[in-house]
């Protein structure tokens, strides 16, 4: 018999009996779990068959794989980089034609531009060795579309050099400059100094023009060379006449004697 009076049940292995407290309540033990390796699921209805998923996973590359594809993408960046840059080919552009056919007027609007380093002797210079790169490149119209077909070298050393009179236009205008004076080629430092040409390096997709400018407030009022005047040749003598050639009549011829 039980503590209530309920009839003694089969004790099971590893379970505890019930406790009676002091209040004459029944306490339940605690039975452990056991693990049977069983795990319990659905049962499957009628009609249908039990099917298994397996996903397979993409294999993960080892540190190996991986050093290996990067050393791979470095050495080809290492061969197609110097290709790319190779391109370097020095062009001396002229100064009016380039003009002619940039924008730089407008850029430059009432500012005085003048090529040449003596172009700066006795100039008011407000601002020294002023060095600008200009860019040329494949784009149009500031827009990012490129050309269909690739422009020529002279087109972008005149973009480069375009881009190059602005930004000395701006650095002009910020010193309230009047003037750009003794304009030269500066590319990597090394000055070509000619009133009549700049120096411009064109690569694969691009060109650049350096130039050093001295900004002014006040520059000389060049005049124009005087116009030589050339005094009329002397007059040249002219030979006299030759003499008319004389004539003499022939003598007459003997008369023939009788016989």
């Amino acid at each position: 018999m039980t503590a209530d009076g309920g009839p003694a049940g089969r004790s099971t292995p590893g379970a505890r009996s019930p406790r009676i407290g002091a209040s004459g309540r029944v306490r339940q033990g605690i039975c452990p779990t056991v693990a049977s390796g069983r795990r319990r699921g659905r049962r499957a209805r009628k009609g249908q068959s039990m099917s298994t998923t397996m996903t397979f996973s993409a294999p993960t590359p080892t540190r190996s794989v991986r050093a290996v594809a990067a050393v791979a993408v470095a050495a080809a960046l290492a061969v197609l980089a110097p290709v790319a840059q190779a391109r370097n080919v020095k062009l001396m552009e002229s100064v009016p034609d380039t003009l002619r056919v940039s924008r730089a007027h407008e850029i430059l609007g009432d500012l005085d531009l003048r090529f040449g380093g003596e172009s700066g002797r006795d100039a008011q210079v407000v601002r020294h060795d002023v060095v600008v790169t200009g860019t040329g490149s494949t784009s149009l119209n500031d827009v990012g579309e490129d050309d269909k077909v690739r422009p020529s070298d002279h087109d972008l050393c005149a973009r480069a050099f375009e881009d190059a009179i602005t930004q000395l236009a701006f650095a002009a205008r910020g010193v309230h400059a009047t003037a750009i004076v003794g304009v030269v080629s500066a590319y990597e430092g090394t000055l070509f100094d000619d009133p009549g040409h700049f120096e411009c390096h064109a690569g694969a997709i691009k060109a650049y023009v350096t130039l050093r400018a001295q900004l002014a407030v006040s520059v000389p009022v060049v005049s124009p060379p005087p116009v030589p005047v050339y005094a009329p040749p002397p007059p040249v003598d002219e030979p006299a006449p030759a003499p008319s050639p004389t004539f003499q009549p022939l003598p007459p011829a003997p008369a023939p004697t009788p016989n």
